[in-house]
């Protein structure tokens, strides 16, 4: 598994450090990463705030390993430069961070406890969901806490199959342009994801 190591008070760690351990790990990590989203209703973005926007597009280079980088500043309106850090088994799981003072985006994904690590992201999110994903994606939902840039409160949750392994990622990101429509964004973006999932671990992605 993946620990955190950070001595920052920001509530997204900066760095990552690896050591042995089980997928079941992995999951506590990512209640950690994940588990402060505060109380309340959430101010979700208003649909009348959304203008027409550049699109999302899926071209190299690509920042932790799924997530191309003109995408992400796209969809973020982000021009800042990022220190992407990342940790994990390329094989069975990783943790990457963008950062730039605190933690602008981060990705979680395993190969394990898909189940559990779906579970746990509806109770820690669902009250604040926007949508859930297509069911052509895969099983997952997209939330927004409406709490500060630094909580990253947009969040991503994917579960899907991938030849004979039901891999799942998560996205999270401190914010997302004016004007954008951060469901289809981040929908687009999660799709981008699971095809270059695949592409790297030769497997066909399809829903779970």
């Amino acid at each position: 598994m993946a620990i955190w190591e950070s001595t920052s008070t920001d509530m997204k760690p900066p760095t990552v450090r690896h050591i042995a351990g089980t997928g079941t790990g992995l999951v506590l990590i990512f209640a950690m990463v994940t588990g402060c989203t505060g109380t309340g209703s959430p101010s979700s973005p208003s649909p009348d705030n959304k203008t027409i926007a550049s699109p999302v597009t899926d071209a190299p280079p690509y920042w932790c390993d799924f997530l191309p980088q003109q995408a992400v500043r796209t969809i973020s309106g982000l021009t800042l430069p990022l220190q992407e850090d990342k940790s994990g088994v390329p094989a069975t799981h990783g943790i990457c961070t963008l950062r730039n003072e605190y933690t602008r985006l981060s990705v979680v994904w395993s190969v394990r406890d898909g189940d559990s690590t779906m579970d746990l992201a509806r109770k820690n999110f669902g009250e604040h969901q926007l949508a859930a994903l297509p069911a052509d994606l895969g099983t997952g939902l997209i939330a927004y806490t409406g709490r500060l840039p630094r909580t990253n409160p947009y969040y991503t949750m994917m579960l899907f199959r991938c030849g004979a392994q039901r891999p799942w990622i998560s996205v999270d990101l401190s914010e997302v342009a004016k004007g954008r429509d951060p469901v289809s964004d981040l929908t687009q973006l999660l799709s981008i994801a699971r095809n270059r999932y695949g592409e790297l671990h030769k497997c066909t992605p399809k829903p779970n």
